[in-house]
């Protein structure tokens, strides 16, 4: 079958699957509920577990389903296993979040809505020797060094669709974090914190990052307020990044990634490769920044009318913390969800406890026990920089 077509469902649990998208799979059974996981991620604790695979003793008790299991348990155990790859994904790969974004929105951008072909399946890996593909050969490098650290630890390999459309949101909630401490210029002083002027609370990073978070009361308070304000686009408790695509074997063809503008390319270029992947204008708008380095100029340069109001809007709402990440993620989610998504495994990464039956991720023991929920991996996990919801 050719690179990027579309595959048929295997089964009605694709077509439930697909339907299921916006499903959280924290609410009911043993995960959190939103708000239980605001409130309760204070309590984190580092374990080094997290730094060993697991042994074949551990995998005894597990097999990797075969068939399908009931869906919200997949959707579960396949977000409890992205919440293990994500601190992993942090400490190995050190390139900017902006360049593991564009990476995911070029693999992703191939997509055909017409056809069903192309879309994110990790196939840019074999494309890094088109030109404008070449600035990625290190953040792909970094990736595959995360993919080997991963798969040593876990009891079913990450694919490359996944670990492509994960990284950059595992990374976002720090690089979210470093605006808001005004480690980077994203805000003026006055919005970073809503406790006040940041030159008189202070930002002390470090503190800010471990329990109780801050070193003040209203340090304390700031990072509440951070909490608050980007809660939704946290990978495990708001825009919920879909796992189980099938990874591509060569690269795409030029038909496919050569629907995706190169830059330099006009403002009608663009907007007809989002139409085509039957995205949204206000989408292009959110992403602009992150497709390649003229795409946002050349937008903003626009006659367009459309184009003028959504970058007004934008830029009006983008002054405090939230406005402008929140659709960012939003839109990202939307773009990663086209074409492979569509069809993905609900038993990728799920795991099947012979004691029980029941579906867990495929990841270690922890602590001695099977992590079977969000909250029981942010109880058992240290993160040097426990921020969660993030």
């Amino acid at each position: 079958m050719p690179p990027g077509h579309r595959n048929p469902p295997a089964s009605r649990g694709a077509s439930i699957r697909r339907a299921a998208v916006s499903v959280d799979p924290n609410e009911g059974g043993d995960g959190p509920t939103r708000r239980e996981a605001l409130i309760g991620l204070a309590a984190a604790a580092l374990t080094p577990a997290f730094l060993y695979g697991a042994t074949e003793s551990e995998r005894e008790g597990v097999a990797l389903a075969d068939e399908p299991v009931p869906l919200a348990a997949a959707l579960r155990a396949q977000t409890v296993y992205a919440g293990f790859c994500i601190p992993i994904i942090e400490t190995v790969v050190t390139a900017p979040f902006e360049d593991l974004m564009a990476l995911a929105i070029r693999d992703a951008g191939s997509f055909d809505a017409k056809t069903g072909r192309g879309g994110l399946n990790g196939s840019i890996r074999f494309e890094l020797d088109r030109p404008e593909n070449r600035r990625f050969v290190d953040v792909v490098k970094q990736l595959e060094r995360a993919k080997r650290a991963i798969d040593e630890k876990a009891t079913a390999p990450i694919g490359w669709a996944d670990l492509i459309a994960l990284a950059p949101v595992a990374k976002a909630r720090y690089q979210f974090l470093r605006d808001f401490c005004g480690v980077t210029p994203r805000f003026e002083p006055r919005w970073q914190y809503k406790a006040g002027d940041i030159n008189i609370v202070g930002c002390d990073y470090d503190r800010m990052l471990t329990p109780p978070f801050g070193a003040t009361p209203e340090q304390i308070e700031a990072t509440s307020w951070f909490r608050q304000n980007y809660a939704g686009v946290g990978p495990l408790t708001g825009q919920r990044v879909h796992m189980g695509r099938a990874d591509a074997t060569e690269a795409d063809p030029e038909s496919l990634t050569g629907s995706v503008p190169r830059p330099g390319a006009s403002a009608e270029e663009y907007v007809a490769w989002f139409r085509r992947q039957r995205l949204s204008l206000p989408a292009l708008v959110n992403l602009a920044p992150f497709v390649d380095e003229t795409c946002e100029a050349t937008l903003r340069a626009s006659d367009d009318a459309d184009l003028r109001r959504l970058f007004a809007e934008i830029d009006n709402k983008s002054y405090a913390p939230g406005y402008k990440e929140k659709p960012l993620i939003k839109s990202f989610r939307e773009l990663t969800l086209r074409g492979p998504a569509e069809f993905a495994d609900q038993n990728a990464y799920v795991s099947v406890e012979a004691a029980t039956g029941e579906a867990v991720a495929a990841i270690p023991l922890i602590e001695g026990r099977r992590i079977k929920s969000v909250k029981q991996l942010m109880d058992a996990y240290v993160d040097p920089l426990p921020v969660w919801i993030m």
